[in-house]
């Protein structure tokens, strides 16, 4: 029934299909806008924790992803220890920590990473 429709019309009036660049086109504007919106701040979000966390010494003050304020006694390759209190001293894992306190009056400052580490 479709092919008789398009038999009655002449032949310089047929509508052509678009072309498969201009039908995916959508497609890649949508996967641009989510790299830039969602996935490249994730990156650079990740870039900057792992440089924090490769930055953890003994001494530093940090905040834990549970909330724990904690001070750290030793630093390995994959863990950290920490103590909590006085006669308490917890190994956690160093994806666990989440900021670095930098000043004495509790208040969390995240650590500034300038571009130019970022960037390798």
């Amino acid at each position: 029934m479709i092919s008789l429709a398009y038999a009655n019309v002449p032949a310089g009036l047929q509508a052509t299909p678009p072309s498969p660049m201009v039908s995916l086109m959508p497609l890649f504007i949508i996967f641009i806008i989510f790299y830039f919106l969602l996935i490249r701040p994730q990156q650079k979000k990740m870039k900057q924790h792992k440089k924090m966390l490769e930055s953890l010494t003994k001494g530093d003050k940090i905040l834990t992803s549970s909330g724990f304020y904690a001070v750290v006694v030793s630093v390995g390759d994959k863990s950290v220890e920490i103590k909590l209190a006085e006669n308490l001293k917890v190994k956690i894992l160093k994806s666990a920590v989440s900021e670095i306190i930098r000043n004495g009056s509790g208040e969390i400052v995240s650590t500034p990473i300038k571009q130019e580490e970022i960037k390798e």
